[in-house]
């Protein structure tokens, strides 16, 4: 046994070094703040498609690009106290430069990323922003009057061909606080149909522009309540 022994002991041990790959994900730490919310993650790879077609790494730059123009109009030309805004929601967030944009702000923002849109939830977090998935056929889990402000681009005109929009409406009213923001960007069609939706709810509208089949509505959620209660006869009998 004692010869076994240290014939067992005599054999040299080979150890084998892993080297990561340096372009997966998870291979190494993100960049510090506030770079890593600016730049496009280390794994995202010009092989790799986007979601707007192009080299992956030039479809995040030019999304943020976008977004910070879209951010900037936002804060110049729609009348929005931002002091006000506290918790923002970003209905389709893509890749999260809407969030990101609003940065030098004092305010949350929640990203969602629609379970049939490409899965960017990854790109989000590396961001270093807060994110989930969500079906928006179905409830928001969130308490309601959550929220100061909703951003939609190009959600609804989708979500028509799946579901009811007026539920969704139903849902976006939940949500947002009384005197909330709700921005729209979407296609001529949906943004007509949803402005004589949330103008029935007596909801006051801001903005609403239109231009090459494309539109932006901007509407704030009013304090409005029915002046007149209908007594039903049999709910008393």
């Amino acid at each position: 046994m004692e010869g076994q022994s240290k014939s067992l002991h005599s054999v040299p041990t080979l150890m084998i070094q892993m080297q990561p790959d340096a372009s997966k994900r998870g291979s190494k730490w993100p960049e510090q703040w506030p770079a890593r919310l600016e730049k496009s993650p280390y794994w995202l790879l010009s092989s790799h498609v986007g979601v707007y077609g192009k080299a992956a790494p030039e479809d995040f730059a030019l999304d943020y690009e976008h977004r910070k123009r879209v951010v900037q109009s936002y804060r110049k030309n729609m009348g929005i106290n931002w002091l006000s805004i506290r918790n923002v929601m970003d209905m389709k967030a893509v890749y999260g430069g809407f969030a990101a944009a609003l940065k030098d702000l004092n305010l949350w923002v929640m990203n969602v990323v629609p379970i049939r849109s490409p899965d960017t939830l990854p790109i989000i977090y590396e961001r270093g922003l807060f994110g989930m998935y969500h079906n928006w056929c179905e409830s928001f889990s969130t308490y309601p009057r959550s929220y100061d402000l909703l951003h939609s681009d190009h959600l609804f005109s989708k979500l028509k061909k799946r579901c009811n929009i007026v539920s969704v409406v139903g849902e976006v009213d939940r949500i947002l606080r009384p005197e909330g923001i709700f921005i729209v960007r979407d296609n001529f069609e949906t943004i007509n149909e949803l402005e004589s939706i949330l103008r029935s709810m007596q909801w006051e509208v801001l903005t609403t522009f239109s231009k090459d089949k494309e539109g932006l509505l901007c509407v704030q959620k009013s304090m409005w309540r029915p002046k007149v209660v209908e007594t039903i006869a049999y709910a008393f009998a």
